[in-house]
């Protein structure tokens, strides 16, 4: 590659850079405003048999006395705007209750990280620990030691089926990527070729909206290539040009994690892939400020919208609820849904 052509490359990717990374830290910025500190009410969430429940149940499940001020914690898999949502719900719900509200993310979904801070909270002698683990199996150990100690330990947004936990509150993921290759099988009529970006790839709730997705979208359409970004911005630039350069033949791709939806509209706006605006049907996770301004500019068809405000207030009203007696087992998994969102309704859905 010659010097000026070189020179190209790097000055587009500087840019497609500093607006994803501008444009997440408007989103961060705007989940803190005290304007969307009040969720919008959901449908009711749905709750499905917890395949641990009997296990849970099978132990004392911690509570705690009359009048002890409770703590709350929450770890997300790491700093992102999906889960500064699940913050505000949390921390809503725990002023409304009267108790005191823990957010503790680490900076990079890491498991390792990720799990010291679980530690930490143990030895704080918290009195419960709802977790969205980046691995499952990696914070099966930390969840019973913290179920040893006496502190009730929850899932929500990914699950950790395997372990101690007593509930896991957010979306049935399978059922989520069903219903995003239902909606991409119906926007390609049925046939095609279709790529997947996901996050991590020893994430169990991305790779249980793959399965869903493969299930949903049907065996007249196929799947030539899974890429992940592991939910970092500057490696999702990559990984979508990557794609794109390999299979100039694709159809469709899904983005089943919430960074995957606007890097790769990004890397469609620079001039090599914008002629694909259009042609490729782009179905997307979340809806961070980039994806919704992608739709609303049609380079992104639709998107599986969670409630993750509603995990946050769920996770803290149940908490609350078996720390208190007033929730006893078995307890159920609640499933908080998607909504699927399009321009006809970018303005009118709830989360």
């Amino acid at each position: 590659m010659d010097d000026q052509r070189l020179r190209k490359t790097v000055t587009r990717r500087h840019l497609l850079r500093s607006v994803l990374v501008g444009g997440a830290a408007l989103s961060l910025l705007n989940a803190c405003g005290g304007a969307q500190a009040t969720p919008t009410p959901a449908p009711a969430a749905t709750p499905t048999p917890s395949p641990t429940a009997a296990a849970a149940a099978a132990g004392p499940v911690p509570t705690v006395a009359p009048g002890t001020k409770i703590t709350i914690a929450m770890v997300p898999k790491l700093v992102h705007p999906f889960f500064e949502d699940c913050r505000m719900g949390g921390e809503q719900k725990a002023k409304e209750l009267g108790v005191t509200f823990e957010y503790v993310a680490p900076q990079q979904a890491d498991p390792a990280l990720q799990v010291k801070i679980i530690e930490d909270l143990i030895r704080k002698k918290v009195h419960a620990i709802s977790i969205s683990p980046n691995e499952p199996k990696s914070v099966e150990p930390v969840i019973a030691e913290g179920m040893k100690q006496g502190i009730l330990m929850m899932t929500f947004d990914a699950d950790s089926p395997d372990s101690q936990r007593v509930m896991y509150i957010g979306t049935d993921n399978k059922a989520a990527g069903k219903t995003m290759g239902e909606t991409m099988a119906k926007l390609l009529d049925g046939r095609g070729k279709v790529g997947i970006i996901t996050g991590g790839l020893g994430a169990l709730n991305l790779n249980q909206r793959i399965e869903g997705f493969k299930e949903g979208v049907g065996p007249t359409i196929q799947v030539v290539d899974v890429q992940a970004t592991d939910d970092d911005l500057q490696k999702g630039l990559s990984v979508s040009e990557a794609m794109l350069r390999a299979h100039p033949d694709l159809n469709g791709i899904a983005c089943v994690s919430a960074t995957g939806g606007p890097t790769l509209a990004q890397v469609l706006k620079s001039p090599e892939f914008q002629d694909r605006i259009g042609k490729l049907v782009i179905v997307a996770f979340d809806d961070l400020e980039e994806t919704k301004r992608a739709i609303q500019e049609g380079i992104i068809a639709a998107t599986m919208v969670q409630r993750p405000v509603q995990m946050g207030v769920l996770t803290v009203q149940w908490a609350y609820d078996i720390l208190t007696g007033k929730e006893e087992p078995p307890f159920q998994n609640i499933d908080t849904g998607v909504t699927v969102v399009t321009k006809e309704n970018l303005n009118s859905y709830t989360k």
